[in-house]
């Protein structure tokens, strides 16, 4: 087991399936052009054997399908199946719904549980400014779907002070009334956040976000696992709600994520952009393969930073 001075180590595994998304969202893009998928990505049977080598290496428990927009891309279907027959602890999936309908009954068949959804607002018009692509009532139906089916969905929502601070509360009150986990995110500085005056003129601190609810509901603040990227607030008799509070309480000193891009790159820390290459592994036999990724996740390790920082990447292109 790889271990740094803090007591961390790799146990939640992010895999990209594809930096290819049928959206461009303003907080992620800066020029409203989607993203493509990388040049070079690897195939579903390709990333399906990263992971299990990751798994040898790491013994890591959880795993998280992201993207991009990781159902846009037709690896999801055989990668799905694939992770969901390793074992694991827990597989998740985090999409902005939009394709819900057609991948509902792989989704189904599947056997996965946890489902979080990226929505940032209940208003149709302010859905296509923010994501500048997609239709809000698609997205509401298949949350509906799959709590109908029994899976357990969180919504995630990025608050932004200039195109949805309005919708801070109303988006708790729907998710409230549907047994639905509200995560809101802390604009992150990544990519053209990073420098950009657009950070500070959008971005909404905890206290900020606490300070608009507590004008309709009272919280206390709850437990969350060692690890949890969120601060957990429980409203009696009402539900939960969450808040990755990046920039507020950061989860750095805590953090045992890893990140596989899609074209087969691991970043241990969103604040670095330092990556490693480890799509050769996968065609090496394990005696040669588990010492030289060993090597590499100890390096990958070691860029775990104290606080985030921010980076020039764009948190899509690997895994976000």
């Amino acid at each position: 087991m790889i271990v740094d001075r803090l007591g961390r180590r790799f146990r939640n595994l992010r895999v990209s399936l594809t930096a290819a998304c049928n959206y461009a969202c303003t907080y992620c893009v800066p020029d409203g052009k989607r993203l493509l998928k990388a040049r070079n990505e690897l195939d579903a049977s390709e990333l399906y054997e990263a992971v299990k080598l990751l798994k040898q290496a790491t013994g890591i428990d959880k795993l998280r399908i992201t993207g991009g927009e990781p159902l846009v891309t037709p690896k999801f279907d055989d990668f799905l199946m694939g992770v969901m027959s390793l074992g694991l602890q827990d597989v998740s999936l985090t999409t902005n719904g939009q394709l819900l309908p057609r991948k509902h009954d792989v989704i189904v068949q599947s056997g996965i549980r946890r489902i979080n959804v990226s929505l940032d607002t209940l208003d149709p018009q302010n859905f296509r400014t923010i994501a500048r692509s997609g239709d809000l009532a698609t997205v509401l139906g298949g949350i509906d779907a799959l709590l109908d089916a029994g899976i357990r969905v969180k919504v995630n929502m990025v608050p932004l002070r200039s195109q949805n601070a309005d919708d801070i509360v109303p988006m708790l009150d729907y998710c409230l009334e549907r047994g639905i986990e509200l995560r809101y995110i802390e604009l992150m500085r990544m990519g053209h956040l990073l420098n950009g005056q657009g950070f500070q003129t959008d971005f909404i601190s905890m206290e900020s976000l606490l300070d608009r609810i507590s004008e309709k509901y009272e919280f206390t603040r709850t437990d969350a696992p060692y690890d949890s990227t969120a601060v957990r607030f429980q409203i009696p008799g009402k539900g939960v709600f969450g808040i990755i509070a990046n920039e507020s309480e950061p989860f750095c000193r805590s953090c045992t994520r890893l990140r596989l891009s899609s074209d087969g790159y691991i970043y241990g820390c969103l604040s670095s952009s330092r990556r490693q290459f480890i799509g050769d592994l996968i065609h090496e036999p394990s005696h040669i393969a588990l010492p030289r990724l060993q090597n590499i996740l100890v390096g990958a390790l070691a860029d775990k930073k104290l606080a985030f920082q921010g980076e020039v990447t764009v948190m899509k292109l690997i895994g976000g």
